[in-house]
């Protein structure tokens, strides 16, 4: 942990600035509770095209959720470093809940999993707002950097997943975590 501190440390003291200040608080808001990506799957849904995209970003919501806030929060039960070491002054309130895995982190990358997915360029993207997501909550001081490594990947594993069930759903032809066969002409 001291050097999850170090990192943290070394991003209050060396990165720090008044524009991040003012631009961190806010990239973090877009995450809090999945805000934006409910957003992105709500209008998603609407579009027949796109129907496929808002179910599999909803589906992987939901995982996100469960998975996050009901399970491994929960269990792991982490303190958060702003509540460890409390000399930091902080942009943001002090979040209620455990600090392992980072939600805004599983969320912004889970759904940029899907979006790439579907759409190559949006999914970069929306990786490069994941990483800023990533950032912004170890620059807000509220998680450590395996905090948001592991809500990353546990974001990017949970995508897949919805993706598969998705196509499974809505084509039944499909089994859960097929392969896709080259056809024979």
């Amino acid at each position: 942990m001291d050097e999850e501190f170090y990192i943290l440390n070394y991003i209050q003291t060396e990165l720090r600035t008044d524009l991040l200040d003012k631009l961190m608080p806010v990239i973090s808001f877009l995450g809090k509770a999945g805000l934006i990506w409910i957003i992105i799957a709500a209008v998603s849904l609407i579009f027949k095209r796109s129907r496929p995209l808002g179910r599999s970003l909803a589906f992987d919501l939901v995982f996100n959720l469960i998975a996050s806030s009901g399970i491994i929060k929960p269990i792991v039960s982490r303190a958060r470093p702003c509540v460890l070491d409390k000399t930091v002054e902080l942009l943001v309130n002090v979040p209620f809940d455990a600090s392992f895995p980072s939600g805004h982190t599983l969320f912004a990358f889970g759904a940029a999993t899907i979006i790439f997915i579907y759409n190559k360029w949006l999914g970069i993207a929306a990786y490069i707002f994941g990483f800023l997501m990533a950032f912004s909550r170890m620059y807000l001081y509220v998680h450590f950097p395996t905090d948001v490594a592991f809500g990353a990947v546990f974001g990017i594993v949970f995508a897949v997943v919805a993706y598969k069930l998705e196509g499974m759903l809505f084509d039944r032809s499909k089994p859960l975590f097929a392969l896709k066969r080259h056809q024979k002409n």
